[in-house]
């Protein structure tokens, strides 16, 4: 049996799809159908009922489940293991949303490597969704993300900031209100993004439509289709604050007088920190 195999049952027993879990995990389907076959061909047993497209444990699935749970936490405290007890080594597994590396993480970052040298880092970058399905899978220690205030009980959050939202468009754009924006092409993010979600409730719910539209999945792209007029946006501001202030984008008025997302960093709560996650923890609160 491998690590892998158990960290595979688990995300398909967490997220209860396969897909969801090789999304999660970044393997093909095929590689989590026989990581669990491979279980199963140890353990002598199946572990899932198969009902159509639902999945559920068998009583010896579920007896692994638990298992596994204890292993893979006791797995994460073994690979943070020290001989020294004041050395900070180890992993860090961190995802982050694009907006909050580009503008945020960088210093933080720099400031942690310096002082913790040992201390090995690989940072990904997702929409805020996956990020807290990682999260829930083992897949990632921390997320850092951007987005409306995250209520999930089997997480712990921190609000690092508070990122005013603005809509925008070229500088030579008309709109007085955005509230006189039907018609308009309307530039959104993909759809697993907090800000997609949040900019088309907001619509709905000022009743503009949405029928003429635009989906980009870069922000800088998204940045510079604004500025060469093909549409209007909703963008964090820390992110545009620049074009704006050099004339090359418009703020585009709403009656709301505040939108407002949220920088959050989260873990698991059964997630083990060691002292890598929370000195990282500790900067990242203080840093944004």
């Amino acid at each position: 049996m491998e690590i892998r195999q158990f960290q595979s049952f688990k995300a398909v027993v967490e997220l209860n799809s396969f897909t969801k879990a090789a999304q999660a995990l970044q393997y093909s389907q095929a590689s989590i159908t026989s990581h669990i076959q491979q279980l199963e061909d140890e353990i002598g047993a199946p572990l899932f009922d198969r009902l159509g497209k639902h999945i559920q444990l068998t009583p010896v699935g579920q007896e692994l489940y638990l298992c596994v749970t204890e292993l893979l936490g006791a797995y994460s405290k073994i690979k943070h293991i020290s001989v020294d007890d004041l050395a900070v080594k180890g992993e860090l597994r961190i995802g982050a949303s694009e907006t909050m590396t580009i503008y945020k993480l960088g210093p933080v970052l720099s400031r942690y490597k310096k002082q913790y040298p040992t201390v090995t880092i690989s940072l990904i970058n997702d929409d805020c969704l996956p990020l807290r399905e990682r999260l829930h899978t083992g897949e990632l220690d921390i997320a850092i993300t951007l987005e409306p205030k995250v209520d999930d009980q089997q997480l712990t959050t921190v609000v690092c900031t508070e990122e005013p939202l603005v809509f925008v468009g070229e500088q030579g754009h008309s709109l007085q209100s955005i509230e006189d924006a039907n018609g308009e092409c309307m530039i959104f993010s993909q759809k697993n993004c907090a800000l997609r979600r949040f900019f088309e409730a907001y619509l709905v719910r000022k009743g503009i439509r949405t029928d003429n539209q635009l989906v980009l999945t870069s922000m800088e792209a998204m940045k510079q289709c604004i500025m060469s007029g093909l549409g209007i946006s909703l963008m964090p501001y820390i992110s545009v604050k620049e074009l704006i202030a050099n004339n090359r984008m418009k703020v585009i008025p709403s009656s709301d007088e505040s939108l407002m997302f949220f920088g959050q960093l989260s873990y698991h709560n059964n997630k083990w920190l060691s002292k890598a996650h929370k000195a990282f923890i500790e900067m990242v609160v203080e840093g944004c």
